[in-house]
């Protein structure tokens, strides 16, 4: 048996002791009890910490993912195969895929913030519940909160923006009652030209298009920082690059000296 069927082997038998813990949680108290779903959860926390680590492990899931027939793709990540052998299994093909991927995404946030399986259930008690792990990110916002964080800076940074064109405010340019933004859907002509065709004022396509244009100026911002950062950076350089060759110039090589101090051509025969 090879070192990979080994591993193979090992896998397989982690994920039965695990799929059985999975099933007596069912047949018992099922989602009646969280203390239970959340020691399976820790348990396979630690078995995806481990085997992320490990590429041969990693190759193994993937083969008993093909053993199971359970499909995946080259997207499908490493927490959402574990689990979905574990919660799925070839006899629930499909049956808790959405679950699935609540699970997943509880493993993969877990395991980003240092979280073993010990210490999971608290994890998840302290934020909330499993679905309000799976929507937020990484940072722990919600991309609700996020997109208003965007708008917000849009507005902020919009208020001083230079306009691109200034337009006729027409009936359907009008902005909502308490709101200085609408949108204009601009065509492209055939001289070149661009011409208004539609304008909204719904509310819903306004604040996505002031997200879009917050994230954007925060990427403009970000940008404009590195900028002078590495223009900083260079100037300093250049800098010491010049008063290292001043050093340079007030130092003699003893090696190019006589005893006497008459300076002495490196390359003179001897």
């Amino acid at each position: 048996m090879t070192k990979q069927d080994n591993k193979i082997l090992g896998i397989s038998q982690t994920i039965d002791a695990l799929t059985e813990q999975r099933r007596r949680w069912e047949e018992g108290t099922y989602a009646a009890s969280n203390e239970e779903l959340y020691a399976l959860l820790g348990n396979t926390l630690d078995l995806f910490i481990k085997v992320r680590a490990d590429v041969g492990l990693a190759k193994a899931v993937s083969s008993l993912m093909d053993t199971y027939k359970l499909t995946y793709n080259s997207s499908t990540t490493l927490s959402v195969k574990i689990v979905r052998l574990i919660f799925e299994g070839k006899e629930r093909e499909g049956k808790l895929k959405q679950r699935a991927y609540s699970y997943a995404r509880v493993l993969t946030v877990a395991a980003e913030n240092s979280i073993v399986g010990d210490t999971l259930a608290k994890f998840i008690i302290e934020h909330n519940g499993i679905e309000e792990i799976r929507r937020v990110g990484k940072t722990g916002q919600s991309d609700a909160v996020k997109a208003k964080q965007n708008r917000d800076h849009a507005e902020a940074v919009l208020l001083n923006e230079e306009p691109i064109e200034a337009v006729p405010m027409n009936e359907q340019l009008q902005p909502k009652d308490g709101s200085l933004y609408s949108l204009a859907l601009v065509r492209k002509n055939s001289d070149g030209s661009g011409s208004i065709v539609f304008g909204t004022n719904n509310p819903a396509a306004v604040n996505t298009v002031l997200s879009i244009a917050g994230k954007n100026f925060k990427q403009r911002t970000t940008i404009a920082v590195q900028e002078a950062a590495t223009k900083q950076s260079a100037q300093f350089r250049a800098e010491n690059v010049e008063r290292l060759l001043g050093t340079l110039d007030d130092i003699k090589s003893p090696a190019t000296l006589q005893p006497n101090g008459a300076h002495v051509d490196q390359h003179q025969s001897a």
